[in-house]
């Protein structure tokens, strides 16, 4: 019998009895659409988890112990760009397994030594074969003999959890026309599409992706996803009509501005998410769509924009930005509209 399979941490981090997002209202005067009776909120971690992918891993951690993958000597690997990884390492520490992060060369020193931190049966590595990605190289080392890669880019048990814990609590919180987030794995995305199919919902669910050329950390660009993301997100969203995008600066700058507006100080995938919601937006107001995902009960339309982690292990990235030498550093402009554009 696998030990591990009742091991209290089980009980101790059930997430269903943690406060996994809260819910703040952007403020009319910095919503350019507040005319248009739309109302832009903000879902973000409260603090009360350590990392908001930790019910994720948790449940990729979970799911494979319980199905023999894992046991006691299995040396545990996850390609990620950090929150994944700082979870599932948390997570192995207190099992007394072995866990091996694997991160893009330019992950922020910051999010590496959280997994430094962990002790010595926690490590990280970069590829190591040319032409890998961080992706493809956790499959390879996790085929070998006593090892295991639960694998967030194609297991189901990641959006399952997010539609399992995330979803409703959010939706206890506020009605919820459109959903905007990062595409990292594309697990939120398809979580929360996947609660609002089988609860009726009628809420869309926009994915932001960096464009090409761009990097926004713990997303992606369409083209890396292609290559990495093997969960069925097609059957949730058309690549066509259905995914926004941004750019880098624009993500820093509005996350950055945004920390004056709302009581939270949200990271940089954030702001994507946001140049993606104020973006879908525009071009629904443009195109006089916007009726469609008005709210039955109050004739208004909540387009929540979600943040998943917060800015203090990209501090090195903002400064790198200088955005505190920019004009708008000043002030919140009129008109974040101006912004969303940005290069």
């Amino acid at each position: 019998m696998n030990d591990l399979v009742n091991h209290p941490l089980w009980k101790a981090t059930d997430p269903a009895k943690m406060r996994l997002v809260r819910v703040w209202q952007f403020p009319p005067e910095a919503n350019p659409f507040a005319k248009d009776g739309v109302i832009i909120k903000i879902a973000g971690a409260p603090g009360e988890v350590m990392y908001h992918k930790w019910p994720m891993a948790r449940a990729g951690i979970l799911d494979a112990v319980r199905k023999g993958f894992i046991t006691p000597d299995t040396t545990v690997v996850e390609a990620t760009s950090g929150n994944t990884g700082h979870a599932m390492a948390c997570i192995c520490n207190a099992l007394g397994l072995d866990f091996v992060a694997i991160m893009a060369p330019d992950v922020p020193g910051s999010k590496i030594d959280v997994i430094r931190a962990l002790g010595g049966n926690v490590s990280w590595r970069t590829p190591e074969r040319r032409g890998e990605t961080t992706v493809s190289c956790a499959r390879r080392l996790g085929k070998q003999d006593d090892w295991h890669n639960p694998d967030q880019y194609q297991g189901g048990w990641n959006p399952r959890s997010h539609a399992e814990y995330l979803a409703p609590q959010l939706f206890g919180q506020t009605p919820v026309s459109i959903f905007v987030t990062p595409a990292g794995t594309m697990g939120t995305c398809m979580g929360i599409a996947q609660y609002a199919r089988e609860n009726g919902l009628s809420t869309k669910v926009v994915p932001v992706m960096c464009e090409e050329g761009q990097e926004v950390p713990a997303a992606r660009t369409f083209s890396r996803m292609k290559k990495d993301i093997l969960l069925p997100w097609q059957e949730y969203f058309d690549a066509e009509t259905d995914l926004e995008y941004g750019t880098r600066y624009a993500s820093f700058l509005l996350s950055y501005l945004s920390w004056r507006l709302i009581p939270a100080q949200l990271g940089p995938s954030f702001g994507l998410a946001l140049v993606g919601a104020l973006r879908f937006l525009r071009k629904h107001k443009i195109s006089g769509t916007l009726d469609q995902f008005r709210d039955a009960s109050d004739g208004k339309v909540h387009a929540v924009v979600f943040g998943p982690d917060d800015y203090r292990p990209y501090n090195g990235l903002y400064l790198a930005e200088r955005l505190y030498d920019d004009d708008y550093a000043r002030g919140v402009p009129s008109d974040l509209l101006e912004l969303i554009d940005l290069r």
